[in-house]
């Protein structure tokens, strides 16, 4: 039985108890692991996991594990952790090799040749477009992206695209209150000067950012974007208390994974 790891960090350890000598490794999140069986102890489970280490068999709690998503869904949210892992978790810095030269790559990808040097230029959609480009590989669908250099473009396209009804579309738009947020959805603020869904929907020119959503709490997600901190880091937006992204933190649009 498949299960992910649902928070940021999980001890993997030797026997069903939290003491300080059966931890054997530290799981990430959204870290895939297969559940053997329950534990003799209460919401313990029995797992095998691929580490740095090899395979490793041991326990862990089974709140902190969550089901799958849809395979196309779960081939995004990995390419977001795949990223900030590679970003060592938020704490590689942009300006810093090897971190210039993985945001070099994100910039190539979409046609320009920039890296983590060019402080000036944000980032943050590359790094989106880069994520999302990958997941194509597998999901050919996520092809159909408006991939670019500026949040608001894809955004204000899939805003269009679900008014045209184009189910090509890898995701549409939609305000907030309309969809609950699921994982490999993308959350959408606007930047220095407020907008609304129909600012967004009127205009593709304006200054915004969004995250990949890769773990949902009951009040809070948790979103993985580029260019946060000066590295791919993790951020928590609000919910509403009816399970609804809130409108704070400047969040304004809510873009749904429409890939099968």
């Amino acid at each position: 039985m498949i299960r992910y790891v649902d928070v940021e960090a999980l001890n993997l350890r030797s026997r069903p108890e939290v003491a300080p000598n059966t931890r054997l490794a530290i799981l990430y999140l959204c870290q895939r692991v297969e559940v053997l069986g329950q534990a003799d102890v209460a919401g313990w489970v029995r797992v095998s996991v691929e580490t740095e280490s090899g395979r490793l068999e041991g326990f862990v709690s089974e709140k902190y594990l969550r089901e799958p998503v849809s395979p196309a869904r779960e081939a995004l949210v990995s390419e977001a952790i795949q990223q900030w892992l590679r970003f060592e978790k938020g704490l590689g810095r942009e300006f810093d090799e090897p971190f210039a030269g993985y945001v070099g790559e994100m910039w190539r990808a979409i046609g320009l040749d920039l890296d983590g040097h060019d402080r000036d230029v944000p980032w943050s959609a590359a790094a989106i477009s880069f994520m999302v480009r990958r997941a194509a590989e597998e999901f050919p669908q996520y092809g159909n992206f408006r991939f670019s250099a500026s949040h608001s473009r894809y955004i204000h396209d899939s805003i269009i695209k679900r008014q045209r009804n184009d189910t090509s579309s890898p995701f549409w738009g939609f305000r907030l209150h309309e969809r609950r947020p699921e994982l490999g959805d993308i959350v959408c603020k606007w930047r220095e000067t407020e907008r609304d869904f129909d600012d967004a929907a009127a205009s593709g020119n304006f200054k915004s950012h969004a995250d990949i959503i890769v773990s949902i709490t009951p009040d809070k997600v948790l979103a993985i974007g580029g260019n946060v901190r000066h590295s791919v880091s993790i951020t928590r937006y609000d919910k509403t208390p009816s399970g609804f992204l809130a409108d704070t933190q400047n969040v304004f649009v809510h873009l749904v994974n429409n890939v099968e």
